[in-house]
This record gives C-alpha cells, sequence and structure tokens, in this order.
C-alpha cells in the first residue's frame, strides 16, 4: 500500500487583497481574542467584499465573533477602519 504525498500550500504574496484581509483582522487580537473568531468574521468580509453580503454590519451579525470584549457596533467602527487601512 502506497501513501501519496500531501498536497502543497500555496502562500499568498503579502499584497494579494484577502492576505490584506485576514492580516488586517488578525490585528484585532486584543478585541477577538479567539482565532476561530477573527477566521470567521474574515471570511464573512471577503463574502462583503465579492459583493455576496451588502454591508460590514451584515457581515460581523453572520460571524458572529462570540468572544468580542466590545458590542458589534464598535466593532463595526474599528473593521471599518482596518479595511481603510488596508486599502480594500
Amino acid at each position: 500500500m502506497t501513501t501519496k504525498q500531501p498536497a502543497g500550500v500555496n502562500y499568498l504574496d503579502d499584497n494579494a487583497p484577502i492576505k490584506k484581509l485576514y492580516n488586517g483582522i488578525d490585528e484585532l487580537k486584543n478585541v477577538i481574542p479567539l482565532d476561530s473568531d477573527r477566521n470567521r468574521l474574515s471570511f464573512c468580509l471577503n463574502l462583503y467584499l465579492n459583493k455576496e453580503i451588502a454591508t460590514v454590519k451584515e457581515a460581523i451579525h453572520q460571524a458572529q465573533p462570540r468572544s468580542a470584549s466590545v458590542d458589534f457596533g464598535v466593532l463595526e467602527d474599528l473593521v471599518s477602519k482596518k479595511l481603510k487601512e488596508k486599502g480594500l
């Protein structure tokens, strides 16, 4: 019996929009301490950037980051600021 090699990891360039998005949301570790909540939020914000979700607020409500230390209104302001900082 043979075993196949695992699939290689395809690393993205730091200038790729999705990489900027995930890195920007990862900078909010002090507000959203759980990695899974930040990743889920980044996924939903990617849907927002691809116009599958209408607003940042809807993306946050869909992601439901339960570990967030601030309410969703404040989080919306922080996320919008991060998106502008990253040029998204």
